[in-house]
């Protein structure tokens, strides 16, 4: 009867899987788990990144997104090309205006070493021909203004350039030319009143002196006429008061105004 009984003990015992398949089940339960979840994650939903894409394309190219559908890209290469070349032609038009402003920069410095070597061999030239008196170089910052005494030029009441007068205006139409710049010549008369049938006032007579320098310079000096002026201005912009007779003497004059 024990005996019996310690054999159905035994037999029961032998029933079923061993302990360590339980726990080892559970592992592998888990692992698999632990994969699929994996999986899920790394694989791509279809649907979903369709909406993804369309939804960006819908925000960058407000289009609906059917550029896509037709040109695989193509259009975008073609904007990001465009987009280059914009940014290559905006280089070379800053490295164009670059060139420009370093030309301008280099023709302005040029000119303003004629205009100082036009200044000295200008004032050289009154002293050795002893013209300090009848003669003057007014500096000013836009320009600078030679100033002739009348008397060099004209006889008292004429706009005729005298002979002694034309070899100046040579010597100077020479000094001219080598800055090739603007030149007003102004003519300038006193307040005495003239009557007469080639000049009824001083407005005729300044302007006629003035005139008659601008084209001995052109014919005797070769300057260009395009860049010469003449006015008259009468006796309304003196220098001195015409109160005395060297003062009057001093308004008679021809102004040779030469922009900078």
């Amino acid at each position: 009867m024990s005996n019996r009984r310690k054999y159905q003990v035994e037999e029961e015992k032998s029933q079923g899987a061993p302990e360590w398949m339980v726990t080892y089940s559970d592992m592998m339960t888990l692992l698999l788990c632990f994969f699929v979840l994996l999986y899920s994650m790394a694989a791509i939903d279809q649907q979903k990144f369709e909406q993804v894409a369309e939804s960006l394309r819908n925000a960058f190219l407000s289009s609906g997104g059917k550029i896509f559908e037709h040109n695989s890209g193509k259009d975008v290469m073609d904007m990001l090309n465009d987009s280059d070349e914009s940014s290559l032609n905006d280089s070379n038009i800053e490295d164009g205006n670059n060139l420009d402003d370093d030309l301008a920069a280099k023709l302005e410095a040029e000119k303003k070493q004629k205009m100082e070597e036009f200044i000295e061999e200008i004032k050289e030239y009154i002293d050795e021909m002893d013209l300090d008196e009848h003669v003057k170089v007014i500096e000013e910052e836009e320009q600078v203004i030679l100033r002739i005494d009348s008397v060099i030029l004209f006889d008292l009441g004429k706009a005729d350039i005298k002979e002694s007068g034309k070899d100046t205006l040579r010597d100077v139409g020479k000094l001219l030319k080598e800055i090739d710049t603007e030149v007003v010549v102004q003519g300038h008369t006193d307040n005495l009143p003239i009557n007469t049938t080639l000049f009824p006032t001083n407005w005729e007579l300044s302007t006629k002196r003035a005139t008659n320098v601008v084209l001995f310079l052109v014919e005797e000096s070769n300057l260009d006429p395009h860049k010469l002026t003449a006015t008259g201005n009468g006796e309304f912009r003196p220098i001195a008061p015409n109160d005395t007779p060297e003062n009057r003497q001093k308004n008679r004059r021809v102004d040779i105004v030469v922009a900078k």
